[in-house]
């Protein structure tokens, strides 16, 4: 895909800009079709894609589901509810280990090193159903 800016990616990010919800790619598809009826999802997917390759947007990939995507680039992690398949944003953790773990490997000859943390489960509102 050519590294120029579409109206089509300009569309996409702006659904994403501040999007707290970490939709998947059918609902930034379904939403952009209220704005461009002509997108197709085609259209979304590649640019998605782009948009993750060229890190302007995270992909989160869950188990069994979906992947949801991401606006928010700073170092976070998330939490996947198995029942409603919501994606959330987890508070503020600790992640000292994680960093020292890094290093370790870093010090043992690893570069490039990254690392994603999703947690599984059931949300709070999943939670009280059951």
């Amino acid at each position: 895909m050519q590294n120029r800016n579409s109206a089509q990616r300009s569309l996409i990010l702006d659904i994403m800009a501040g999007n707290k919800t970490h939709p998947t790619a059918d609902e930034i598809y379904e939403e952009a079709r209220k704005k461009d009826p002509h997108i197709s999802r085609g259209t979304v997917y590649r640019n998605l894609n782009f948009l993750v390759d060229s890190k302007n947007i995270l992909r989160i990939s869950v188990p069994n589901g979906a992947d949801h995507f991401d606006s928010t680039l700073e170092e976070h992690y998330h939490f996947y509810c198995e029942n409603c398949d919501k994606v959330t944003d987890v508070p503020e953790l600790d992640i000292s280990k994680i960093k020292e773990t890094e290093s370790a490997l870093s010090q043992q000859g690893y570069s490039q090193i990254k690392h994603k943390i999703v947690f599984e489960g059931l949300c709070p509102e999943c939670s009280r159903k059951f």
